[in-house]
């Protein structure tokens, strides 16, 4: 009888880890992202606008921003947060993992893993960034078209 209760509960803890593990995926570090521009380059100012109206369209909330650098938060219902760092100047953005909470975030034989959401967050981020005329309201920021167009870099962080 005690064989059967010891087989059992380790029958329960290897489901309960394999369900565990099945949440998580490698994690998806982007390429920094240029963009190609005809006409005028764009300004720090008009890469910053950008990276503000994708994030407040997308619930991002800014909780630092300073010149070359915002820090975004994401909050899903109050149950998983995200915290990333977008460094990004006159040329392009990128976008780093800082910290998360439930997201089943771990680092293991130097691979990052992540529950599968993550990443999906941080393409449509990074797509919406890269989305001519994107941008905040603010009136320095209002026109960043410029018929620009982006490319994802392969380089290697």
């Amino acid at each position: 009888m005690n064989s059967w209760k010891t087989t059992a509960c380790v029958l329960a803890l290897a489901l309960c880890s394999t369900a565990a593990s099945a949440r998580s995926t490698e994690m998806n570090d982007p390429d920094k992202v240029l963009f190609l521009t005809q006409g005028a380059p764009l300004t720090l100012e008009q890469v910053r606008g950008r990276i503000v109206g994708a994030a407040q369209g997308l619930g991002w909330q800014a909780t630092k921003d300073e010149p070359g650098r915002m820090e975004l938060m994401y909050d899903k219902g109050g149950k998983h947060q995200v915290t990333i760092e977008v460094l990004y100047d006159a040329a392009g953005y990128d976008i780093n993992y800082v910290k998360s909470s439930n997201l089943n975030y771990e680092e293991q034989d130097g691979k990052r893993r992540i529950h599968p959401t993550y990443n999906r967050w941080i393409k449509n981020l990074s797509k919406q960034i890269a989305t001519p005329g994107n941008a905040s309201s603010s009136s320095s920021n209002r026109s960043l078209n410029n018929g620009s167009e982006t490319q994802n870099q392969g380089e290697d962080k």
